[in-house]
Protein backbone atom coordinates (compact mmCIF):
# COMPACT_ATOMS: atom_id res chain seq x y z
CA UNK A 1 0.00 0.00 0.00
CA UNK A 2 0.98 3.40 -0.81
CA UNK A 3 1.60 5.90 1.96
CA UNK A 4 -0.19 9.27 1.74
CA UNK A 5 -0.26 12.09 3.39
CA UNK A 6 -2.77 15.22 2.62
CA UNK A 7 -1.84 18.90 4.20
CA UNK A 8 -4.74 20.88 4.15
CA UNK A 9 -7.29 18.29 5.11
CA UNK A 10 -9.88 20.02 6.67
CA UNK A 11 -10.86 22.21 3.83
CA UNK A 12 -13.66 20.84 1.56
CA UNK A 13 -11.20 19.84 -1.20
CA UNK A 14 -8.89 17.91 1.88
CA UNK A 15 -12.26 15.93 2.82
CA UNK A 16 -13.08 15.01 -0.36
CA UNK A 17 -9.91 13.58 -0.73
CA UNK A 18 -10.26 11.88 2.92
CA UNK A 19 -13.08 10.12 1.90
CA UNK A 20 -11.98 8.84 -1.31
CA UNK A 21 -8.57 7.50 -0.18
CA UNK A 22 -10.19 6.29 2.89
CA UNK A 23 -11.84 3.46 0.32
CA UNK A 24 -8.62 3.45 -2.35
CA UNK A 25 -7.46 -0.38 -2.80
CA UNK A 26 -3.87 0.64 -3.14
CA UNK A 27 -3.19 4.05 -1.10
CA UNK A 28 -3.39 4.37 2.92
CA UNK A 29 -3.74 7.82 4.46
CA UNK A 30 -0.26 8.01 6.33
CA UNK A 31 -1.07 11.94 8.11
CA UNK A 32 -3.56 14.55 7.36
CA UNK A 33 -2.89 18.09 8.76
CA UNK A 34 -4.88 21.14 9.80
CA UNK A 35 -3.74 24.53 10.84
CA UNK A 36 -6.91 25.37 12.13
CA UNK A 37 -8.15 21.81 13.44
CA UNK A 38 -4.49 20.13 14.76
CA UNK A 39 -5.21 17.47 17.70
CA UNK A 40 -8.71 17.49 16.60
CA UNK A 41 -10.12 13.75 14.75
CA UNK A 42 -10.48 14.58 11.28
CA UNK A 43 -14.79 13.46 12.16
CA UNK A 44 -14.50 16.69 14.02
CA UNK A 45 -14.71 18.75 10.89
CA UNK A 46 -16.06 15.49 8.66
CA UNK A 47 -18.56 14.35 11.45
CA UNK A 48 -19.63 11.57 8.18
CA UNK A 49 -16.14 10.08 8.58
CA UNK A 50 -16.19 8.89 12.05
CA UNK A 51 -15.95 5.06 12.51
CA UNK A 52 -14.08 5.14 8.95
CA UNK A 53 -11.31 7.62 9.07
CA UNK A 54 -10.59 8.16 12.56
CA UNK A 55 -6.69 9.63 12.01
CA UNK A 56 -5.92 12.34 14.33
CA UNK A 57 -5.16 16.30 12.87
CA UNK A 58 -1.38 17.24 13.24
CA UNK A 59 0.20 20.37 12.62
CA UNK A 60 2.83 19.07 10.68
CA UNK A 61 3.56 16.56 7.95
CA UNK A 62 4.62 13.30 8.06
CA UNK A 63 6.54 11.24 5.62
CA UNK A 64 4.69 9.52 2.86
CA UNK A 65 5.21 8.66 -1.09
CA UNK A 66 2.80 10.61 -1.97
CA UNK A 67 1.92 14.03 -0.56
CA UNK A 68 -1.53 16.13 -2.01
CA UNK A 69 -1.42 20.27 -0.96
CA UNK A 70 -4.93 20.91 -0.24
CA UNK A 71 -4.16 24.55 0.77
CA UNK A 72 -5.17 27.74 0.23
CA UNK A 73 -4.24 30.02 -3.10
CA UNK A 74 -0.35 31.35 -2.83
CA UNK A 75 0.67 29.24 0.21
CA UNK A 76 2.19 25.73 -1.07
CA UNK A 77 5.86 27.33 -2.01
CA UNK A 78 6.20 28.54 1.37
CA UNK A 79 5.06 24.85 2.51
CA UNK A 80 7.65 22.70 -0.14
CA UNK A 81 10.22 25.55 1.21
CA UNK A 82 9.65 24.66 5.43
CA UNK A 83 9.40 21.34 4.95
CA UNK A 84 11.82 20.02 2.53
CA UNK A 85 11.64 16.11 3.37
CA UNK A 86 8.68 16.67 1.05
CA UNK A 87 11.09 16.53 -1.74
CA UNK A 88 11.10 12.80 -1.46
CA UNK A 89 7.70 12.46 -1.83
CA UNK A 90 5.18 12.45 -5.69
CA UNK A 91 3.43 16.52 -5.04
CA UNK A 92 0.13 16.78 -5.97
CA UNK A 93 -0.87 20.85 -5.79
CA UNK A 94 -4.31 21.11 -6.00
CA UNK A 95 -3.68 25.16 -5.64
CA UNK A 96 -3.35 27.58 -8.32
CA UNK A 97 0.63 27.93 -7.35
CA UNK A 98 2.37 25.61 -10.06
CA UNK A 99 -0.19 25.54 -12.89
CA UNK A 100 1.88 27.53 -15.18
CA UNK A 101 5.31 26.41 -13.64
CA UNK A 102 7.78 23.85 -15.83
CA UNK A 103 8.47 22.30 -13.43
CA UNK A 104 5.35 20.99 -12.67
CA UNK A 105 3.49 18.98 -15.03
CA UNK A 106 0.20 20.30 -15.82
CA UNK A 107 -2.64 17.73 -14.31
CA UNK A 108 -5.32 16.90 -16.55
CA UNK A 109 -5.09 13.31 -17.79
CA UNK A 110 -6.94 13.68 -21.18
CA UNK A 111 -4.39 16.10 -22.03
CA UNK A 112 -0.68 14.85 -20.25
CA UNK A 113 -1.52 11.20 -19.42
CA UNK A 114 1.65 9.88 -20.69
CA UNK A 115 3.51 12.98 -18.87
CA UNK A 116 1.57 12.39 -15.59
CA UNK A 117 2.59 8.38 -15.31
CA UNK A 118 6.68 10.15 -15.40
CA UNK A 119 6.01 13.05 -12.95
CA UNK A 120 6.83 13.72 -9.58
CA UNK A 121 5.22 17.59 -9.12
CA UNK A 122 1.71 17.57 -10.77
CA UNK A 123 -0.08 20.81 -10.44
CA UNK A 124 -4.08 19.81 -10.25
CA UNK A 125 -5.91 21.74 -12.85
CA UNK A 126 -8.43 24.01 -11.56
CA UNK A 127 -12.40 23.37 -11.77
CA UNK A 128 -13.67 25.65 -14.29
CA UNK A 129 -10.64 24.83 -15.95
CA UNK A 130 -10.89 21.22 -16.09
CA UNK A 131 -14.40 21.88 -17.45
CA UNK A 132 -13.74 24.25 -20.37
CA UNK A 133 -10.57 22.51 -21.48
CA UNK A 134 -12.53 19.19 -22.06
CA UNK A 135 -14.93 20.83 -24.69
CA UNK A 136 -11.54 22.12 -26.32
CA UNK A 137 -9.29 19.65 -26.27
CA UNK A 138 -10.80 17.72 -29.09
CA UNK A 139 -11.00 20.52 -31.02
CA UNK A 140 -7.55 21.71 -30.60
CA UNK A 141 -5.93 17.94 -31.32
CA UNK A 142 -7.65 18.42 -35.01
CA UNK A 143 -6.55 21.98 -35.61
CA UNK A 144 -10.33 23.08 -35.55
CA UNK A 145 -9.87 25.82 -32.43
CA UNK A 146 -10.87 29.03 -33.84
CA UNK A 147 -9.31 32.27 -32.95
CA UNK A 148 -12.26 33.52 -30.60
CA UNK A 149 -14.23 30.92 -28.05
CA UNK A 150 -17.28 32.18 -26.11
CA UNK A 151 -18.15 29.90 -22.91
CA UNK A 152 -20.19 30.39 -19.96
CA UNK A 153 -20.82 28.35 -16.76
CA UNK A 154 -22.72 27.89 -13.28
CA UNK A 155 -20.76 26.33 -11.02
CA UNK A 156 -21.90 25.51 -6.97
CA UNK A 157 -20.94 26.76 -3.64
CA UNK A 158 -18.13 24.93 -2.75
CA UNK A 159 -16.42 26.08 -5.46
CA UNK A 160 -15.52 28.93 -3.62
CA UNK A 161 -13.93 26.89 -0.73
CA UNK A 162 -14.99 26.31 3.23
CA UNK A 163 -14.31 30.23 3.94
CA UNK A 164 -17.43 31.78 4.40
CA UNK A 165 -18.13 35.07 2.51
CA UNK A 166 -21.21 37.85 1.71
CA UNK A 167 -22.19 35.49 -1.29
CA UNK A 168 -22.03 32.28 0.89
CA UNK A 169 -24.32 32.45 3.30
CA UNK A 170 -27.49 30.64 2.33
CA UNK A 171 -29.79 33.64 2.68
CA UNK A 172 -28.16 34.88 -0.62
CA UNK A 173 -27.59 32.00 -2.04
CA UNK A 174 -30.84 30.36 -1.89
CA UNK A 175 -32.70 30.63 -5.02
CA UNK A 176 -30.26 33.37 -6.59
CA UNK A 177 -27.78 33.47 -9.57
CA UNK A 178 -25.02 36.09 -10.05
CA UNK A 179 -22.55 36.79 -13.00
CA UNK A 180 -18.63 37.14 -11.43
CA UNK A 181 -15.17 37.62 -12.73
CA UNK A 182 -16.98 38.46 -16.01
CA UNK A 183 -14.50 37.95 -18.88
CA UNK A 184 -11.55 37.81 -16.38
CA UNK A 185 -11.63 34.62 -14.64
CA UNK A 186 -8.71 33.24 -13.67
CA UNK A 187 -9.10 30.13 -15.40
CA UNK A 188 -9.31 31.26 -18.61
CA UNK A 189 -6.06 31.99 -18.72
CA UNK A 190 -4.84 28.76 -17.80
CA UNK A 191 -7.15 27.57 -20.34
CA UNK A 192 -5.05 29.04 -22.72
CA UNK A 193 -1.89 28.49 -21.26
CA UNK A 194 -2.86 24.53 -21.30
CA UNK A 195 -3.92 24.32 -24.78
CA UNK A 196 -0.75 26.84 -25.25
CA UNK A 197 -2.97 28.99 -28.14
CA UNK A 198 -3.40 32.58 -28.45
CA UNK A 199 -7.36 32.17 -29.53
CA UNK A 200 -9.29 34.43 -27.50
CA UNK A 201 -11.09 33.14 -24.63
CA UNK A 202 -14.44 35.57 -23.52
CA UNK A 203 -15.57 33.07 -20.55
CA UNK A 204 -18.46 34.71 -18.37
CA UNK A 205 -18.86 31.93 -14.83
CA UNK A 206 -22.14 32.37 -12.75
CA UNK A 207 -22.37 31.48 -8.61
CA UNK A 208 -25.58 29.01 -8.71
CA UNK A 209 -27.87 28.28 -5.98
CA UNK A 210 -26.73 24.93 -5.13
CA UNK A 211 -23.97 22.68 -3.49
CA UNK A 212 -22.38 20.88 -5.82
CA UNK A 213 -21.55 20.60 -9.75
CA UNK A 214 -20.88 22.94 -12.68
CA UNK A 215 -21.79 22.82 -16.01
CA UNK A 216 -20.18 24.71 -19.01
CA UNK A 217 -21.31 25.07 -22.89
CA UNK A 218 -18.41 26.40 -24.91
CA UNK A 219 -19.55 27.84 -28.34
CA UNK A 220 -17.44 28.16 -31.55
CA UNK A 221 -17.45 29.25 -35.02
CA UNK A 222 -16.89 25.17 -36.75
CA UNK A 223 -18.01 23.91 -40.43
CA UNK A 224 -19.17 20.37 -39.04
CA UNK A 225 -22.57 18.85 -38.31
CA UNK A 226 -23.57 16.87 -35.31
CA UNK A 227 -22.84 13.36 -36.65
CA UNK A 228 -19.20 14.75 -37.45
CA UNK A 229 -18.97 16.71 -34.23
CA UNK A 230 -20.02 14.25 -31.99
CA UNK A 231 -18.13 11.47 -33.89
CA UNK A 232 -14.88 13.57 -33.51
CA UNK A 233 -15.66 13.38 -29.47
CA UNK A 234 -15.93 9.97 -29.32
CA UNK A 235 -12.97 9.28 -30.97
CA UNK A 236 -10.77 11.51 -28.78
CA UNK A 237 -12.25 10.33 -25.58
CA UNK A 238 -12.54 6.63 -26.15
CA UNK A 239 -8.97 5.79 -24.62
CA UNK A 240 -10.15 8.45 -21.67
CA UNK A 241 -12.45 6.15 -19.31
CA UNK A 242 -13.57 9.48 -17.04
CA UNK A 243 -14.92 11.34 -20.12
CA UNK A 244 -17.91 10.35 -21.99
CA UNK A 245 -20.80 11.54 -24.87
CA UNK A 246 -24.26 12.33 -24.00
CA UNK A 247 -26.56 11.75 -26.81
CA UNK A 248 -28.52 14.26 -24.97
CA UNK A 249 -27.80 17.24 -22.83
CA UNK A 250 -26.45 16.13 -19.45
CA UNK A 251 -28.32 17.66 -16.21
CA UNK A 252 -25.94 18.24 -12.72
CA UNK A 253 -27.09 14.97 -11.20
CA UNK A 254 -26.03 12.58 -13.38
CA UNK A 255 -22.12 13.55 -12.59
CA UNK A 256 -22.92 14.96 -8.91
CA UNK A 257 -20.83 12.28 -6.26
CA UNK A 258 -18.72 10.66 -9.57
CA UNK A 259 -15.64 11.16 -10.97
CA UNK A 260 -16.68 11.25 -14.63
CA UNK A 261 -17.42 14.29 -17.11
CA UNK A 262 -20.14 14.39 -19.33
CA UNK A 263 -19.90 15.90 -22.71
CA UNK A 264 -22.97 17.07 -25.50
CA UNK A 265 -22.19 18.42 -28.73
CA UNK A 266 -25.17 20.59 -30.72
CA UNK A 267 -24.65 22.23 -34.04
CA UNK A 268 -26.62 24.87 -36.03
CA UNK A 269 -25.18 25.78 -39.10
CA UNK A 270 -21.75 26.91 -38.68
CA UNK A 271 -22.04 27.21 -34.62
CA UNK A 272 -21.53 24.41 -32.21
CA UNK A 273 -21.86 24.13 -28.62
CA UNK A 274 -19.85 21.74 -26.54
CA UNK A 275 -21.84 21.07 -23.12
CA UNK A 276 -19.37 19.81 -20.11
CA UNK A 277 -20.92 18.99 -16.73
CA UNK A 278 -18.60 17.72 -14.36
CA UNK A 279 -18.89 17.55 -10.08
CA UNK A 280 -16.37 20.51 -9.27
CA UNK A 281 -15.56 18.60 -6.08
CA UNK A 282 -14.44 15.55 -8.02
CA UNK A 283 -13.50 15.44 -11.57
CA UNK A 284 -12.78 18.73 -10.90
CA UNK A 285 -10.87 18.51 -7.68
CA UNK A 286 -10.10 15.72 -5.60
CA UNK A 287 -10.71 12.43 -7.86
CA UNK A 288 -8.91 14.22 -10.48
CA UNK A 289 -6.04 14.17 -8.09
CA UNK A 290 -6.21 10.59 -7.27
CA UNK A 291 -6.35 9.86 -11.12
CA UNK A 292 -3.26 11.74 -11.01
CA UNK A 293 -1.89 9.49 -8.36
CA UNK A 294 -3.04 6.53 -9.65
CA UNK A 295 -1.36 7.43 -13.38
CA UNK A 296 1.92 8.89 -11.42
CA UNK A 297 2.05 5.09 -9.45
CA UNK A 298 1.25 2.95 -12.54
CA UNK A 299 -1.99 1.71 -11.60
CA UNK A 300 -5.07 1.79 -12.89
CA UNK A 301 -6.21 5.92 -13.47
CA UNK A 302 -9.81 4.92 -11.88
CA UNK A 303 -8.61 3.02 -8.87
CA UNK A 304 -10.73 3.95 -5.89
CA UNK A 305 -13.17 6.55 -7.41
CA UNK A 306 -16.39 7.08 -6.91
CA UNK A 307 -18.42 6.55 -9.99
CA UNK A 308 -22.13 6.25 -9.44
CA UNK A 309 -24.55 8.89 -8.77
CA UNK A 310 -27.24 9.74 -6.14
CA UNK A 311 -29.23 10.49 -9.07
CA UNK A 312 -32.32 11.60 -7.09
Amino acid sequence: MTQVGIIGASGFVGTELVRILAFHPHAKLAYATSRTHAGKPLSAVAPDLAGIVDLELHAEPGDAAVVFLAVPHGTTHHILEQYPHLRRSVIIDLSSDHRADPDFVYGLPELNRDRIGRARRIANPGCFATALLLPLLPLATNQLLPSTIHASGITGSTGAGAELSPTLHFSWRHANVQAYSILRHRHAREVLTALNTDAQLHFVPYRGPFTRGIIVTVVVALPLDQESLTALYRQYYQSHPLVQLSDDSPDLKRIVGTSRALLHCSTDGKTAAIVCVLDNMLKGAAAQAVQNMNLALGIDECAGLPMRAIGW
